[in-house]
């Protein structure tokens, strides 16, 4: 995965920092057992192929169990395993070399950044992760507070980030891991802060906020989704898993909230993730029943006419409806404001069709109790009144006699 590549690169930083103080041995400072072991120790020194190196250092460590070199042969266990991807031995004698070396830097920096990765989430595995994410944050300062003068100033400090967002980002996994949600929502807030292109770290932020069960940062959530799945540049997702997480995170949005919220939140989602691995502003989530009662209110408030009819034909096609009929029929509607559809003869009508939508069909049928001096032109709003003279349910449609336009 991506993800596992860049923590293979920062590693590969991090071991500069150890390697370059390994010399060849000097023989007044530490005893080979004899020449056949001084023989491998000088074939590991210069074997560069990290595949060839694990062959003999398998070799020395079964003729040589014990060794004055025991240090330096795990330091080269743990750069020859991770050049090569073996991700559980580097771990395993990275442990060793902490046995050896308690907090040494290499050895937790390597639990740290492949701890998340092993394939296993067991109590254990866990703990020792965090453990040694969190002695890499406490040591940072000291192991990056002095640049050798043989290494560049961006190399320096993108290892240091890197060592940084490694510790965050298991923390982060634990904490996941052990449901501790909040903790790790915080975790990966920091790392995305120094790491924008961790794509992986979105999807699990998703993941961690959805599993507070708290509606009002479903919007954060949604936003982490669209982030893994929109983001294509450096460490993000394979793109088979984005493509699973765009149709995860949109039929989410859609059974949640609607058809309509969906179109209206997710334009203003993909923008916002596509700029951003943090979100710029908070989205209130309403759904289609929210969203149309609210623009029901406002289209209330600008055409209240309008909606004086909308209201009686929903009560004259309701379960009282022949109440309603009864009542209206023969006695003067009141004012109402709709669309003209057309106008009998058009150029100076003596009826005039009206619907309650722009282009609708034929909802009021007005007989002008005096023919216009002009014409009207489809699609104007116009206020008018008349006595109602005739009902008909379905589809529907009313019809006023002696109307009046008024203002």
């Amino acid at each position: 995965m991506n993800l596992r590549n860049a923590t293979r690169t920062a590693l590969a930083l991090c071991l500069l920092l150890m390697v370059a103080a390994v010399a060849i041995p000097n023989p007044q400072e530490k005893q080979y057992k004899d020449r056949a072991e001084y023989d491998l120790i000088t074939k590991v020194y210069g074997e560069q192929n990290p595949a060839s190196k694990i062959v003999l250092l398998d070799e020395w460590k079964e003729k040589y169990p014990e060794t004055d070199y025991n240090l330096e042969r795990l330091q080269f266990y743990l750069d020859s395993y991770q050049k090569t991807s073996k991700t559980a031995e580097a771990v395993d004698v990275a442990k060793e070399l902490l046995a050896v070396v308690p907090g040494n830097f290499a050895a937790n920096y390597a639990i740290t950044l492949f701890t998340p990765y092993l394939g296993r989430a067991d109590d254990g595995t866990i703990g020792d992760g965090i453990k040694a994410a969190n002695e890499l944050l406490g040591v940072i300062p000291t192991q990056f507070g002095t640049k050798p003068d043989t290494v560049a100033q961006d190399a320096w400090d993108n290892a240091r980030s890197q060592a940084e967002v490694a510790a965050h980002l298991t923390i982060g996994w634990g904490q996941m891991q052990r449901k501790q949600n909040s903790e790790a929502e915080a975790s990966f807030n920091k790392v995305l802060q120094l790491d924008p292109s961790r794509g992986q770290v979105s999807y699990w932020q998703g993941q961690v906020i959805l599993g507070q069960n708290d509606a009002e940062k479903y919007d954060v959530a949604f936003f982490h989704f669209a982030r893994a799945a929109i983001y294509d540049g450096p460490n993000a997702m394979a793109p088979e898993g984005r493509t699973q997480v765009l149709d995860y995170v949109q039929n989410m949005l859609k059974k949640n909230y609607g058809e309509n919220s969906f179109n209206v939140y997710w334009p203003r989602f993909e923008e916002m993730a596509g700029a951003s691995a943090l979100p710029a502003e908070r989205i209130e989530l309403k759904s289609d029943q929210q969203l149309d009662f609210e623009a029901e209110q406002k289209s209330r408030k600008e055409n209240p006419l309008l909606w004086t009819f909308k209201d009686l034909r929903k009560a004259l096609t309701g379960p009282q409806g022949g109440t309603t009929w009864g009542n209206l029929n023969g006695a003067l509607s009141p004012k109402m404001r709709l669309y003209v559809v057309s106008a009998t003869p058009p150029e100076r009508p003596g009826t005039i069709n009206f619907s309650s939508e722009p282009g609708g069909s034929v909802e009021v049928v007005v007989n002008l109790e005096n023919r216009r001096r002009t014409g009207v032109r489809s699609g104007t709003m116009l206020t008018f009144e008349g006595v109602a003279a005739g009902l008909r349910a379905s589809p529907f449609r009313l019809t006023l006699n002696d109307g009046k336009i008024v203002p």
